[in-house]
């Protein structure tokens, strides 16, 4: 080859590379753009969660309420497992009702995402499963167990 000669090898080598440089510069450009829009639809149908068959070892955390009576004879004790601000009972809240006798404990282990309202009643005449009234009941009292949080509490 003379030196003024043009190599025409070397020319067509460098259409090629800018060719393809160009359609792979396309090709992740197509998957920036946004999706065509589709056919008007009404509201999404309900996400469904399959069970996870290892949520018992990588879960969310469970908190549980150990109540202990050390004080009183007996206390009748109403509580309230509710994801509410509130301590409302409401239609679809676990409630429950008992006698804890002196040195008596009861473990309740509410649901992910649950608190533990509870209250003891004032009056020494109260029994188990009458309906209870305001006056006669302590304040509510209210174990944040949503947290994962093991909780110890006395009456």
């Amino acid at each position: 080859m003379t030196p003024g000669a043009r190599d025409d090898r070397k020319g067509k080598g460098d259409s090629v590379r800018i060719l393809l440089v160009l359609a792979l510069l396309l090709a992740g450009a197509s998957c920036a753009w946004p999706p065509p829009p589709g056919p008007a639809a009404g509201p999404a149908p309900p996400l469904v969660v399959a069970p996870n068959p290892l949520a018992w070892l990588f879960g969310p955390p469970h908190g549980r309420l150990t109540l202990s009576n050390f004080s009183y004879d007996s206390a009748r004790v109403e509580t309230v497992v509710t994801p509410f601000p509130d301590c409302a009972p409401r239609p679809g809240t676990a409630t429950s009702d008992f006698a804890l006798p002196l040195n008596g404990t009861r473990i309740i282990a509410p649901p992910p995402g649950a608190d533990v309202c509870w209250r003891r009643a004032l009056g020494a005449a109260t029994a188990v499963g009458a309906p209870p009234s305001t006056p006669g009941w302590s304040e509510w009292s209210r174990a944040f167990t949503s947290s994962g949080h093991a909780i110890d509490e006395r009456l």
